[in-house]
């Protein structure tokens, strides 16, 4: 995903998980004062200690076996990380795959049905991880006669940023059946989500709701615009604030579109229109315009499979560089 301001340079990565050492300390220093002398919180105390030490003589984010330097999403998933993958044994390295092969399970478990429709409306999508797990977030959810959906990508890549995406589902599903309004509803998840991530993790982020009556209410966080498919005509929702996250007060606000039988919304993230060749063009916004034709889809999983075949075609032989997730909405 990329950012228009860059967060996670190794200065403002190491602050924030200093802050959060500090912040784990107080709290198992206030378990430790009820429990007494329990061994586990004493343990992961004198661990806690010993990371913060390595702040002040300047060796925190070094491995203990080699001096090199520790992956940043491990110590961002782990602050108390002491190797980096390069010195794992075989068995520690068996465990972490083990742990990643669940992980990537339980991830596409939480996934929408494939080709879920609802009332008035056929919908698809494709998500398609870089690695084991993603950061990106595709989900809909029926709920009496309207439909909502949800795409965005998390900040980062990996372990952590997939926790961070699950975090966002569990905050969205808990929401939804609140009946709250869109803009409201989007306040509550980026006041959740600032309150339980890290200083440096936010989500960019398109969540709507679409009407048995062909109309669509969206509320754009800082995400790429959807493209509209309305009589053989296609258009950018352009509308968009700030992406989640990043500040506890921040306002959003919804805009509405009225579809008729036959039109059609495409959500995306950046992996497709970031696809770069051989010779490093992206993609971009024009070839997925000319991918989707001016031409009414009565099928979005053949919209979103014929937008696949142009981002490969454009790809090549180049390798892969980030998650991939497209998402299709119909009226008929």
């Amino acid at each position: 995903m990329q950012t228009v301001v860059e967060m996670d340079t190794a200065f403002s990565l190491d602050t924030v998980i200093q802050e959060q050492l500090i912040e784990r300390r107080h709290r198992l220093e206030e378990a430790v004062a009820i429990s007494g002398n329990n061994f586990e919180f004493a343990n992961l105390l004198g661990q806690v200690d010993a990371a913060l030490a390595k702040f002040d003589n300047g060796t925190y984010g070094k491995c203990e076996a080699c001096s090199g330097e520790i992956e940043p999403e491990r110590l961002l998933a782990d602050p108390l990380v002491r190797v980096c993958l390069s010195e794992l044994t075989d068995v520690q390295r068996q465990s972490l795959e083990d742990d990643l092969e669940l992980a990537s399970t339980i991830q596409r478990g939480l996934l929408p049905q494939m080709s879920l429709g609802h009332a008035s409306w056929k919908t698809d999508f494709v998500y398609e991880p870089l690695g084991p797990v993603s950061g990106d977030y595709c989900d809909v959810i029926p709920v009496g006669d309207d439909l909502y959906f949800i795409l965005g990508d998390v900040s980062g890549k990996g372990m952590a940023a997939s926790l961070l995406m699950t975090s966002l589902r569990a905050i969205f599903h808990t929401l939804i059946p609140l009946g709250l309004e869109l803009d409201e509803m989007m306040s509550r998840a980026n006041h959740l989500l600032v309150e339980s991530s890290l200083a440096n993790q936010f989500a960019t982020l398109v969540c709507g709701k679409a009407g048995s009556d062909g109309e669509l209410e969206i509320v754009n966080a800082g995400h790429l615009p959807p493209i509209l498919i309305k009589n053989g005509m296609m258009g950018e929702l352009t509308f968009a604030g700030l992406p989640l996250g990043m500040f506890h007060d921040t306002h959003f606000s919804s805009n509405k579109v009225q579809l008729n039988a036959g039109d059609s919304m495409v959500l995306f993230t950046d992996g497709v229109t970031e696809t770069v060749n051989e010779n490093g063009t992206e993609f971009g916004t024009e070839r997925l315009f000319e991918a989707i034709g001016g031409n009414g889809w009565t099928e979005p999983g053949a919209l979103i499979r014929k937008c696949l075949d142009h981002v490969a075609g454009h790809r090549g032989r180049a390798e892969r560089s980030d998650d991939l997730t497209m998402l299709a909405l119909t009226f008929s």
